[in-house]
């Protein structure tokens, strides 16, 4: 049975005339009279009776017109379906994050892309860049937001989004808070609080390498996997921490941001599988860059 002939049934099923329905078909007539005929002895049973003035339905054809017309019903359905998937319009998207980029990336990004494409699921997931880079890997997210450097490798795509300064957190009450812009080597002689290293191998080492060229061994007394918590600890006073521009919107009470000259910027990549030809990863891309 081909879906051809199904269209053709309900057509004249509908018409209740072989002429009309062949123009409705845009088919000349004796071909959809010949389809009608293949259909009805393929199934078995008659479903029209036809006359030289009148062409009626059958029992058996009124039954398999209410079947017909919801088989194809539900294949429009599946089609236009398929069409908004391939054209990026609708779908699931899976996206990773660091915390930091919650404060800065995410939420525009999201919005902008939620705008363009109402009818995508966005699944955010907040990760450790070594996390988002395994969860790309295997397919368990499809764009990664995470701490450059990284490890240079052809199964991956990676492209800078973002680009801010590193600033200084400090306690309100700490002698540093009192200037316009702390050096680095002033920085790297306090205790410090940092994310661990597992979480940001790459970007991890720079800051420590950057802290250590000024003279300083950096002497880190707490490590926190999440900002907020850094946040606290510096509030807290256990330490100060370098943290991108964008965690200054973290205003917690006791906390002062300060300018760090000599830090390297904090950049976020956007990571995506090298041979992923998604339109909804190439959309969430594109609404990335715009920010």
């Amino acid at each position: 049975m081909e879906l051809r002939q199904l269209r053709y049934f309900v057509a004249v099923a509908e018409e209740l005339h072989f002429r009309r329905a062949a123009a409705r078909l845009h088919v000349s007539q004796p071909p959809l009279s010949q389809q009608i005929a293949a259909l009805e002895a393929e199934i078995g049973a008659t479903l029209l009776t036809r006359t030289r003035r009148r062409v009626e339905l059958t029992g058996a054809g009124e039954a398999f017109l209410r079947d017909a017309r919801a088989i194809l019903a539900e294949l429009d359905v599946a089609a236009a379906t398929a069409r908004a998937i391939d054209a990026g319009q609708t779908g699931v998207l899976r996206v990773g994050f660091v915390g930091s980029a919650l404060l800065s990336i995410v939420p525009d990004t999201v919005q902008r892309f939620r705008r363009a494409r109402p009818g995508v699921e966005i699944e955010l997931r907040e990760r450790s860049t070594v996390e988002q880079l395994r969860a790309l890997r295997t397919g368990t997210i499809d764009v990664a937001l995470l701490r450059p450097p990284i490890e240079p490798d052809e199964t991956l795509r990676a492209q800078p989004v973002l680009r801010e300064r590193t600033v200084a957190a400090l306690p309100a009450d700490h002698p540093l808070a009192r200037l316009r812009r702390v050096p680095l080597a002033r920085l790297a002689a306090e205790p410090l609080v940092l994310f661990p290293r597992g979480q940001a191998p790459g970007f991890h080492d720079l800051l420590v390498g950057r802290l250590a060229a000024t003279g300083n061994s950096p002497h880190i007394v707490q490590y926190a996997p999440e900002m907020l918590t850094i946040i606290g600890l510096v509030a807290a006073g256990i330490g100060l921490s370098p943290v991108p521009a964008s965690v200054a919107r973290l205003a917690l009470p006791g906390v002062e941001y300060r300018p760090l000259s000599g830090a390297p910027a904090a950049e976020l990549r956007a990571a995506s599988r090298a041979g992923d030809a998604s339109p909804l990863v190439a959309a969430f891309l594109v609404q990335a860059r715009a920010g």
